[in-house]
């Protein structure tokens, strides 16, 4: 995969990637324990929350999900 795009919104953010397969992705990253507590990098999780063919549509949805 290739990151194509990294967006943020106060403490969220998300990033989008190119897959192998041609399709986009967009990855929306939260605090593992949900307590908004500072964590170290490698305690964040994420979800997915679009998979399109096209980067705009992924985009869109990503903007939805930080709020932008």
């Amino acid at each position: 995969m290739f990151l194509v795009e990294e967006k943020e919104n106060g403490p969220r953010r998300a990033e989008i990637y190119m897959r192998e397969d041609g399709l986009f992705e967009g990855r929306i990253y939260h605090h593992a324990g949900g307590d908004g507590s500072q964590l170290l990098c490698g305690e964040l999780e994420f979800e997915v929350c679009g998979v399109t063919e096209t980067l705009s549509r992924v985009e869109t949805l990503v903007d939805e999900e930080l709020g932008l």
